[in-house]
């Protein structure tokens, strides 16, 4: 096995100011179901669970070399919050990376900070690469 990893930092304020000006920005950002758990959010916890999913998704583009683009798409990665509030991330179409076998995600947010933090592993199968 070998791991890909992603790492990526934003300002909570930054992602609120264009989720504010682009009228399409949660529909690009966000899938259905992440957009439900975001509605159960209130005030800077609405904001930073939205900069968390931003950044998480960079995060897993970095992490398989892409970047957000041609080959992976904000929607095409989904992270949801488990009853414990745990992160769990699912891959879709034909953003998986190749040979993907696991996939763990960190996030940590500071709202007095205004900023987020996250760091994607990808778990890889050797002898597989980017497709």
């Amino acid at each position: 096995m070998s791991y890909k990893i992603g790492i990526d930092i934003e300002s909570i304020s930054d992602v609120k100011a264009a989720a504010e000006k682009h009228k399409q920005f949660l529909e690009k950002v966000l899938t259905p179901s992440e957009q439900k758990q975001l509605a159960g959010r209130k005030g800077n916890e609405y904001y930073a669970y939205l900069a968390s999913r931003f950044s998480a998704k960079e995060s897993y583009a970095k992490a398989t070399g892409f970047g957000i683009g041609e080959h992976v798409n904000f929607t095409d990665i989904e992270i949801l919050d488990d009853k414990n509030g745990a992160p769990s991330m699912k891959v879709f179409r034909q953003s998986r990376f190749a040979g993907a076998k696991n996939y763990q995600i960190s996030i940590s947010h500071k709202i007095k900070l205004d900023i987020v933090a996250t760091e994607v592993l990808i778990e890889v199968e050797d002898g597989n690469s980017n497709s």
